[in-house]
């Protein structure tokens, strides 16, 4: 029986409050059971740690499962399973293509639960790269998504620093050392 390792990743502290955890644990028990995979216990999740900068995979426990496959501590033929694509990478689709087909090369199927979809060499082969094509676009969704809200939130703050500097009230909660 072939083993399964589930990554749970989302950016926010505040979305642990929500069903994220919970959703991305189940989508990974259901596949597995319905596959014939073995589920390892030791889950990889990086609650509250953002995949845009690719810190998950540096410092994250993304990063901790790729060392782990690259010393054998993880066999090939193993799967990563993961919501979607965003969940292992928001960064520019260069870094993003380079630690997907990283973990593909080295032996692991990875598996996006949200559509059911299986990328390994095997795969790459035998669509010729189509399947490929479509995850580079939805890492270019990924990454487009992120930059748009991180310039949102950007120009929020400088509209406030801005309204601040007229004697404006810039937030409406007072840092907690007040």
């Amino acid at each position: 029986m072939q083993t399964a390792f589930s990554y749970v990743r989302f950016s926010s502290a505040k979305q642990e409050l929500g069903d994220s955890l919970r959703r991305q644990v189940k989508l990974a028990e259901d596949y597995a059971k319905e596959h014939g995979l073995h589920l390892d216990t030791k889950t990889y999740q990086d609650l509250g740690v953002s995949a845009f900068k690719g810190k998950n995979a540096v410092e994250g426990k993304l990063g901790t499962f790729i060392e782990a496959v690259e010393k054998s501590l993880i066999p090939k033929g193993s799967y990563l399973l993961v919501e979607s694509l965003d969940r292992i990478s928001r960064a520019e689709v260069d870094e993003a293509l380079e630690l997907f087909l990283r973990i593909i090369r080295s032996g692991v199927t990875i598996v996006t639960l949200s559509d059911r979809q299986a990328f390994s060499k095997a795969s790459i082969k035998k669509d010729r790269g189509i399947g490929l094509i479509v995850s580079i676009l939805v890492m270019i969704r990924a990454h487009e998504e992120s930059l748009t809200k991180s310039t949102r939130i950007r120009e929020a703050w400088l509209n406030k620093r801005n309204a601040a500097a007229d004697g404006r009230i810039m937030t409406g909660m007072a840092p907690a050392w007040l």
